[in-house]
């Protein structure tokens, strides 16, 4: 899908917001952006991957909601996504969650 909102960062790392908002019932709809974090250099890992969601929109708020869920997500974690040590940092977790039999949240057994 097409991001909405492309973030570049001085420390190269790029932000891609996508869409992903649906209507569920009547008028109410699930807004849900997702938040593509790519490192400076292409290809070298992953994208980090983050959901922000909020339930129960109506169809006239759902821009607004939008707007405001990606607002709140740079006031809380966009000085830490601005650092100059992000990249390396996103690269270290990615390169720690590939060894084999690493923790990854919401795929092992409750």
């Amino acid at each position: 899908m097409t991001p909405f909102r492309t973030e570049q960062l001085a420390n190269g790392v790029v932000l891609d917001f996508v869409d992903l908002t649906n209507r569920y019932f009547g008028d109410y709809h699930r807004v849900c952006i997702e938040v593509r974090i790519r490192g400076p250099l292409p290809g070298t890992c992953p994208p980090s991957i983050t959901h922000l969601v909020r339930m129960g929109v109506a169809g006239a708020d759902v821009t607004v909601a939008r707007d405001r869920l990606v607002d709140d997500y740079w006031r809380h974690a966009g000085h830490y996504l601005a650092r100059a040590d992000f990249p390396a940092r996103l690269a270290a977790s990615k390169a720690q969650s590939a060894l084999p039999g690493a923790y990854r949240p919401g795929t092992h057994a409750r």
